[in-house]
């Protein structure tokens, strides 16, 4: 069956859109912080048919973080390569490419205080993503330090602790601002390094020596600048922005599974200059393992089957509607797509997503935690659309593809020596539900959504009806079965940069 018959021309055709922006990629969630950017991208790709795809190279070991890309250099952390198959691991590598050819220019060590499951479908040591202000690249050992380098690979400053072995997600992302990385750790002090495993941990109980806080550190000396007054959660991705009149702010919360301890679950608006509390909002039942998106006037979160927007001025919340209740579903039907209006979605036991999120204009994108769905609520309006979509699509290099509809190939979770590198039989699972999943990136007029399976979803994110006409591809970052990754995509100058449990990709149009 070849799939979608009325986009079926688009699904491997290298297009492009418009002009090509020169921004650099300098941190996970891009230029803006909010993984969003101008300019235009391929629509299509296919690594299993080497379409569109400018160079690849393989990598030491698995890894999670997504791909920086700053001054002509790409900079991406994998676990340290093993000669056998090994399910733990501590020791993470940092390695600099060039973003022309692929080429390695210089690879570091971080070491690391927690030994950690590799490929965890929740995080491993390498799910912090590298950052860079274009002179200086700080990488982050979750484990338990971080390094910065200049680009020719000198050491600049360290720091090392030891991490709180409560149960650990990918979702925070180090993040830039005003010259200083931040980050999320445990408070400085003594901590014994049992405590870096969850049964070491657990007797400590939920006391605030325990939380862990947001970090700023000066990204020139590693001075600590300031460290945040209201807690975060180590599943929280806390976001930077602009509030009305210009002044820079983050948005962070607490909450989620296993019980963190960091209170009252909600949000919090933070100032960005000394990490100074402007509000705290409790919430109950939410769940912190989303991306805290924000925009100058509202913060949109989910809160169990529910969306809701809060005031960004009186950190109020504004209007709440259902996730499940008279909403609009495109779904198949006999082969064919059809739209249907005042719709129940079945609602889940879990959090409705999980990391998948993204506010885009007037759209809060997300994936479904089961039945496939691809969904988005109208801030203003309140409309929630879905759309149901492949778990997979099967590829070779030559032949038909093969659209899954329910059940997509387990992964070999193999690294490029072939070596296993993993140990949770979830991991080899297809990456909806219960899963710290990739982020999204917007590239101008197009939305990029990747999964575990290395499928990327790419829909242009304004369409008036979100239906099968807005899916403008199906994309594939390798052959099914044998494809993992939890990274989000990075953009810069017309390419896309991304890596896999294998692999560093660069993608796009050959000159």
């Amino acid at each position: 069956m070849r799939f979608l018959t009325s986009i079926s021309g688009l699904l491997l055709a290298p297009l492009l859109i418009s002009t090509a922006s020169c921004d650099d990629w300098t941190q996970a969630a891009g230029p803006s912080g909010d993984f969003i950017a101008d300019g235009s991208a391929p629509l299509s790709f296919s690594v299993s048919r080497d379409e569109s795809i400018l160079w690849r190279v393989p990598l030491p070991n698995t890894g999670q973080g997504s791909v920086i890309v700053s001054g002509g250099r790409v900079f991406v952390a994998s676990h340290a390569p093993t000669e056998e198959d090994a399910e733990m691991g501590s020791l993470v590598i940092g390695q600099c490419f060039d973003a022309e050819t692929g080429k390695e220019v210089w690879r570091r060590e971080l070491p690391g205080t927690r030994v950690t499951d590799l490929s965890s479908l929740f995080s491993d040591n390498t799910a912090a993503s590298p950052v860079s202000d274009g002179e200086r690249i700080c990488f982050t050992n979750v484990g338990g330090s971080m390094k910065c380098f200049d680009f020719e690979g000198n050491e600049l400053w360290s720091k090392q602790w030891v991490p709180f072995g409560r149960h650990h997600s990918r979702q925070h992302e180090p993040f830039l601002h005003d010259g200083k990385v931040i980050v999320v750790r445990v408070k400085p002090s003594a901590l014994d390094p049992k405590v870096s495993t969850k049964a070491g941990a657990k007797p400590l109980g939920r006391d605030r020596a325990y939380w862990t806080w947001l970090h700023a550190y000066d990204l020139k000396t590693g001075k600590l600048a300031w460290v945040a007054e209201s807690g975060t959660s180590i599943h929280a991705t806390s976001l930077p922005g602009q509030l009305a009149g210009e002044k820079a702010a983050i948005l962070t919360g607490r909450g989620g599974g296993h019980k963190p301890p960091e209170e009252p679950y909600g949000i919090s608006l933070l100032n960005a200059a000394d990490g100074k509390t402007i509000w705290d909002l409790g919430v109950k039942g939410y769940a912190s393992h989303q991306n805290v998106c924000w925009n100058s006037e509202i913060a949109a979160m989910f809160v169990g089957q529910n969306h809701q927007s809060v005031d960004l001025k009186t950190g109020k919340i504004r209007d709440k509607v259902s996730l499940t209740q008279g909403v609009q579903i495109c779904r198949q039907v006999d082969g064919k797509y059809v739209t249907e209006s005042d719709q129940k979605l079945a609602a889940s036991k879990k959090p409705i997503t999980y990391q998948t999120n993204i506010l885009v204009g007037d759209y809060h994108y997300f994936r479904t935690f089961s039945g496939f769905h691809i969904g988005r609520v109208h801030v203003s309006t309140g409309k929630v659309e879905y759309l149901q979509v492949p778990v997979q699509v099967v590829r070779a290099k030559n032949g038909e593809d093969q659209t899954l509809w329910n059940k997509a190939i387990p992964n070999d979770m193999r690294n490029a020596k072939g070596f296993l590198a993993t140990q949770d039989k979830r991991n080899a699972g297809n990456g909806w539900g219960h899963c710290s999943a990739a982020s999204p990136t917007v590239i101008g007029d197009y939305l990029y959504m990747p999964t575990m399976i290395g499928m990327v979803y790419v829909i242009k994110w304004n369409a008036p009806v979100l239906d099968d006409k807005a899916l403008v591809s199906i994309s594939d970052l390798g052959p099914a079965g044998k494809t993992w990754t939890l990274s989000s995509l990075s953009y810069s100058n017309g390419r896309i940069y991304t890596r896999t449990m294998k692999e560093l990709i660069c993608i796009g149009r050959a000159k």
